[in-house]
């Protein structure tokens, strides 16, 4: 690091520490696991106000996929004519019935859909099935896939979920007490900056998009203070070179084609209303879920594991008893050890 730029975060640490009051909490949330990344690799918040919370929330994809999705992907790799594919931590992921690596037969590892396409046409006498998982990012790719036209022996079993819906849950649980947004990066470069207006708007809570170097998020929690300070919340965006207003439009045309809204169930929380994206009747034929009348499995609850009150920031992972002991990344007990962007699997290696 240069010492222009150490000379830079010292100037914006000093700014952060004029701007929260010493009587009272300020509780800000980041809702990208890259963000807490960054936020628990700097050490970001040892140098902050003691005033100051920065809470992980739900930005690990991974760790709110239902069990029951998890389930019927294993169960559809063990089936002799499918080959299951999706991305790595997917395959970690624990469940009742074990993981995808663990008790799974048939399936491959990918980095990015159009690896799915490239399988179903070597493999023309399987059925493949892409357990397509994640928040809007990864969303418009599988979307991308489906306009550029895929093989018949290809589907899709959709889990994709919607950042804003799932931050509008937390707004209105007044356990929480969020104060401030930092809107993730990636998610924000699709839907623009305009779709957290809501949370200025009408609830009056600041909410800056912010990137993934430290002094970018500092920037970011500077500016929500400021808001805070002032009394007027809006929308604001310190990563505007990559992320517009309007978002990528394009893209959001293309996942409005091929996907709707669905009532969807996220791993340690529930169901939540207009949270989840399903492939729309027309697109029925590349439906995994339809095509293999795939059934809801009831979930069960890991003893001990709090990875619910995490994702939702009512707890940190060093609050549950597992963590470090019957959890760790080499054996993890719930979701949120599994993936790099866990909370719990950050924390585990900078706590």
């Amino acid at each position: 690091m240069s010492l222009a730029h150490m000379d830079k975060s010292k100037d914006i640490i000093k700014l952060i520490h004029s701007l929260v009051p010493s009587y009272k909490k300020t509780r800000i949330m980041n809702v990208c696991g890259s963000h807490e990344h960054t936020i628990a690799f700097s050490g970001m918040r040892s140098l902050m106000p003691e005033s100051l919370e920065i809470i992980p929330g739900p930005g690990c994809p991974v760790c709110v996929c239902p069990e029951s999705d998890i389930i019927n992907a294993l169960n559809l790799s063990n089936r002799a004519d499918v080959i299951l594919v999706t991305y790595g931590d997917m395959l970690r992921v624990p469940s009742k019935e074990g993981s995808i690596r663990a008790q799974g037969r048939n399936y491959k590892m990918i980095t990015s859909p159009t690896e799915a396409i490239s399988i179903a046409e070597a493999n023309p006498d399987k059925k493949i099935v892409f357990f397509s998982i994640g928040f809007e990012t990864t969303t418009a790719p599988t979307a991308a896939i489906l306009e550029m036209g895929v093989p018949d022996n290809l589907y899709i079993l959709s889990s994709h979920r919607l950042t804003p819906t799932i931050m509008e849950i937390l707004v209105k649980d007044a356990e929480i007490g969020i104060d401030g947004f930092i809107a993730p990066g990636h998610v924000s470069a699709i839907v623009g900056s305009n779709a957290w207006n809501v949370f200025s708007e009408k609830y009056g809570i600041p909410t800056v998009v912010a990137g993934f170097e430290a002094d970018n998020l500092m920037l970011g929690i500077a500016e929500i203070l400021s808001q805070l300070k002032n009394g007027k919340a809006r929308t604001g965006n310190v990563y505007a070179g990559v992320v517009r207003p309007e978002g990528n439009t394009q893209a959001q045309k293309i996942m409005a084609k091929f996907f709707e809204t669905a009532d969807v169930n996220w791993r340690g929380i529930g169901y939540i209303p207009g949270s989840g994206l399903e492939l729309r009747d027309e697109y029925s034929a590349r439906d995994a879920r339809k095509v293999f009348e795939l059934k809801e499995i009831k979930e069960d609850k890991i003893p001990g594991c709090i990875c619910g009150k995490v994702i939702l920031g009512k707890a940190y992972p060093s609050n549950c008893k597992l963590f470090k002991k019957a959890c760790t990344p080499k054996s993890p007990a719930g979701p949120c050890m599994v993936s790099m962007e866990g909370s719990c699997n950050i924390w585990y290696k900078t706590n």
